[in-house]
């Protein structure tokens, strides 16, 4: 009985209004909720994505400045490690502070002009293993993501920065501010709508009234005019215009969205992999060279007579023109076109067949699953690079006569084995040695899995040749 007479209520206040009040009303009513519900909405997905760009963003400076400040830290090179600082607090509007602690958790430089602040060195520490952790600290002026990242995995020590929500906040508050005027606007225009719509109905409900009492008494001939029908038919096509026309506004705000998001994605992933790929293949080149020239040089100045001075001079010779071969395949195997134009298995297989040319040994690559299918870019791009560091290391350390490489697609992830028969060594102590220059290469082979979400794993013993096992899952959207 209450849910009825409720219900008898509301019909007692409705039926006693005006028709013009009514359509008025709903008009309004249906406006307002749309603009509430879009408000919501946009200042939700808008927050969500600004704040998610906001954190990839910081944690892409804090890994860059982290990678950079590796042997400077080692090194005990503070000046140089404060400018580094400085230069990213410079450079990147959105940062608020940087500091770099050792090991320990005692800070080595930082950009606070009056100071550390007490409150940031009361923080925890990064557990054992944790890659990044990402902290909301409220502070008086306003709301900061505080976001650490490991410096050689925590054992030299911790990157810290600040990034400011002011920009976030203003732009959200930019986009609110639009949607509240343009709902007024339409609120205005549609209540105007509305009240001239009841006035426009008016007239055809009176007449079909007027017929339905003409039915009543029995009268089947009346008919109301034409024209009423009409004015209804052009309001329905009216609304389905305007819904026509928000849904493609709503559609391209999604798509300069989802542009936007991509864009930056692809400048910060292009700017670190470009960072990450030269850093790991000139980690030993050039320097082994010029040692060896310098070390020749002087050889040749403590020469006893010209014909030793000679013949060290042909061997340096000899050295210098492999040393340019090398920097010249260094510089086309920085970006393959054939992994580009081709794709992954015949880019390997080109890379292996000069491996085997260039160093006279065994090669064989065995691929299933793929069935000539492209994977996306990023996949491919760290597969080829990953077998690509295997062989350097497998040529340079391992005297391997033999190389084999499988890949497989198999329950949506991509496997890659590459195995030698070379003399193989201490994985585990390797790994875990401090010799940063000596780890550096099977660092990086496991850092370009683990961005994909992969895994690598190292299999190696001295006598026994070296595995390398890499899973990397294929997601919607890993074929090109």
């Amino acid at each position: 009985m209450g849910s009825q007479g409720l219900g008898q209520r509301f019909w007692a206040v409705a039926g006693a209004v005006s028709i013009r009040v009514k359509i008025t009303g709903i008009v309004v009513g249906v406006i307002l909720t749309l603009g509430v519900a879009m408000g919501v909405l946009v200042y939700r997905g808008f927050t969500e994505s600004l704040e998610r760009e906001l954190e990839e963003r910081g944690t892409a400076i804090a890994v860059n400045l982290a990678s950079r400040s590796q042997d400077l830290v080692l090194t005990d090179r503070l000046f140089a490690l404060y400018t580094l600082a400085r230069e990213t607090a410079r450079d990147n509007k959105d940062l608020l502070y940087a500091y770099i602690t050792d090991r320990s958790g005692a800070v080595l430089v930082h950009t606070f002009k009056g100071g550390m602040p007490a409150g940031l060195l009361g923080l925890p520490p990064l557990a054992p293993g944790e890659a990044t952790r990402v902290r909301l600290l409220r502070t008086e002026t306003g709301m900061i993501r505080h976001i650490a990242v490991p410096v050689l995995g925590g054992r030299a020590g911790t990157v810290h920065v600040g990034m400011s929500e002011d920009k976030i906040r203003a732009t959200i508050a930019g986009y609110i501010r639009r949607i509240v005027l343009i709902t007024s606007l339409v609120l205005v225009g549609g209540g105007l709508l509305g009240f001239g719509v009841a006035t426009i109905l008016g007239r055809p409900l009176t007449q079909l009234a007027s017929a339905a009492e003409a039915v009543g008494r029995g009268d089947f001939t009346w008919r109301p005019p034409r024209w009423a029908h009409d004015e209804i038919g052009r309001l329905g096509a009216s609304f389905a215009v305007m819904a026509e026309r928000l849904g493609r506004m709503q559609a391209e705000l999604r798509r300069r969205g989802e542009v936007r998001t991509r864009l930056l994605d692809q400048v910060i992933t292009a700017q670190e992999e470009e960072r990450r790929r030269i850093a790991r293949e000139l980690h030993d080149e050039t320097g082994q060279a010029l040692t060896s020239l310098t070390l020749g040089l002087a050889q040749i100045r403590e020469a006893r007579d010209l014909d030793e001075a000679r013949a060290r001079a042909g061997e340096l010779r000899g050295l210098a023109g492999r040393t340019l071969e090398e920097v010249h395949n260094l510089s086309r195997g920085l970006r393959p076109s054939v992994l580009d134009d081709l794709g992954l298995l015949p880019a390997l297989d080109l890379l292996l067949k000069e491996h085997a040319a260039s160093r006279g040994i065994a090669v064989d690559l065995h691929a299933t699953g793929l069935d000539g299918q492209r994977l996306s870019g990023p996949v491919e791009v760290a597969v080829y690079r990953i077998v690509q560091e295997a062989l350097t290391n497998s040529a340079r350390h391992a005297d391997a006569r033999t190389v084999s490489v499988l890949l497989e697609r198999r329950d949506n992830a991509l496997h890659l084995i590459v195995e030698d028969d070379g003399r193989g060594f201490d994985a585990e102590k390797t790994l875990s040695d401090g010799d940063v220059e000596r780890r550096l290469g099977l660092l990086g082979m496991r850092e370009r899995a683990e961005l994909l979400g992969g895994n690598l794993t190292i299999e190696s013993a001295p006598g026994r040749g070296t595995s390398v096992f890499v899973q990397i899952p294929l997601g919607h959207g890993a074929e090109a």
